[in-house]
């Protein structure tokens, strides 16, 4: 039977746009975000039922308030018909003060120091990736340049031998394009052989028939902060964070930094004019593509943004893409490509308690990557449509064909 309504209840303002679709993030999204930060900021969206935050320091104020808004009940846009993916103790599912411990300890393979050492692996890697292009040919650029970057990158890492970096990237793909009908493996199957895998490498390190390694397993497994060191569980469940969130976002930082320069031939002539240019334009990339389209957190208290009312236990959706081209934050180039902009804020990399881990990494591989590129190809065209990967999380690029040229 109906009920009396309540005036001091507001009623939720609800989208038009299907925020909770893998073709809305596939396509063009940025109009959508543009239209909701003017209109509707926080909007409620009424097929999944989450809010969408779509404005810079709303974003930030989530990413900052981990006891307000939590980890554990999953990161993702809902999908009723998947069960959220929540793996218990993995530090992306972890609040405080849990996941600063975990952190913490994970921190030991991330130092600066530690990316800094990495550097020749990674000019290795992107010079046998670039030396053995043939420009008479042409190449899918997401999947046979832009890909072997990250996933070798992270194999050596994790000390897996290189006949298994193939391995590695199909699991990944299959991992984060559930919703993709290209994506022939199951996620479950992935999942299993990563974990069946990745316990064999730990199991290695454990019983000392592998030692004097410097890869991060190893360092990870003889990591201690203040009496404690990561279980084979905790090293089981980094493992899977780091082949997903580094490879997948990387690979796609630098597919679509490139298609960025490619529709903005002015952006490409200034770099190539100008290589000192280029850290400065990796940080545009980020911004300007956001490869990562969101994180998601659960209230554990009703709380006011923006005059709306989120509920205990309501599902809060921080649309990056949208927050990085917030016009009171970037002003009004926000939706321009420009690889000068300094200072650039944006949150590609997320902020606050779950801050990226990797983010340095992933900048090291991308300004490498550009920079031996663009010095050994002055000609990179476009053959064809650039097309995306059925995901809301990471729509990552998968088809992206291309001509390189070693002269103009």
């Amino acid at each position: 039977m109906p009920t009396e309504s309540r005036p001091d209840v507001k009623p939720r303002p609800t989208s038009t746009h299907p925020l909770h679709s893998p073709d809305f993030y596939a396509g063009d999204p940025y109009p959508a975000y543009r239209e909701l930060r003017k209109t509707t900021p926080v909007v409620w969206n009424d097929t999944t039922n989450f809010w969408a935050l779509t404005k810079y320091e709303d974003v930030r104020f989530v990413s900052g308030h981990p006891g307000l808004f939590s980890s554990t009940k999953g990161i993702t846009i809902p999908d009723p018909e998947q069960p959220e993916p929540v793996q218990e103790g993995n530090l992306i599912f972890t609040d405080p003060p849990r996941h600063r411990q975990l952190r913490k300890l994970i921190n030991a393979g991330f130092t600066r120091r530690q990316v800094t050492l990495l550097e020749p692996t990674v000019r290795r890697i992107v010079a046998d990736i670039v030396e053995g292009i043939d420009p008479s040919r042409e190449y899918e650029f997401a999947e046979e340049i832009a890909a072997p970057l990250p996933t070798r990158m992270i194999a050596e890492m994790l000390g897996a031998p290189p006949e298994d970096w193939e391995r590695f990237r199909t699991w990944s793909d299959a991992a984060v394009g559930t919703a993709d009908p290209d994506i022939e493996m199951d996620s479950l199957v992935a999942l299993g052989e990563l974990y069946e895998y990745f316990t064999a490498l730990i199991e290695d390190r454990r019983s000392g028939r592998v030692t004097g390694q410097d890869d991060l397993l190893s360092i990870l497994a003889a990591a201690e902060v203040d009496g404690e060191r990561l279980t084979d569980a905790d090293l089981l469940n980094f493992s899977f964070l780091l082949l997903v969130a580094g490879n997948e976002t990387t690979r796609n930082l630098i597919a679509l930094g490139t298609a960025a320069l490619l529709e903005h031939p002015d952006q490409l002539a200034m770099l190539r004019s100008d290589p000192s240019l280029l850290t400065c334009a990796v940080e545009e990339m980020l911004r300007y593509t956001s490869p990562v389209t969101h994180m998601a957190r659960r209230a554990t208290a009703d709380v006011d943004i923006r005059g709306q009312q989120i509920k205990a236990g309501d599902t809060v959706v921080m649309l990056y893409g949208a927050a990085n081209r917030d016009e009171e934050i970037f002003g009004p180039t926000s939706e321009q490509f420009d690889i000068t902009r300094n200072p650039n804020p944006h949150i590609a990399f997320g902020a606050g308690e779950h801050a990226c881990l990797g983010a340095q990494l992933a900048r090291l591989e991308a300004r490498v990557m550009f920079e031996v590129l663009l010095g050994a190809y002055p000609s990179i065209e476009l053959t064809g449509d650039v097309t995306r990967l059925r995901a809301t999380m990471v729509p990552g690029v998968k088809r992206m064909p291309v001509r390189l040229k070693a002269s103009v």
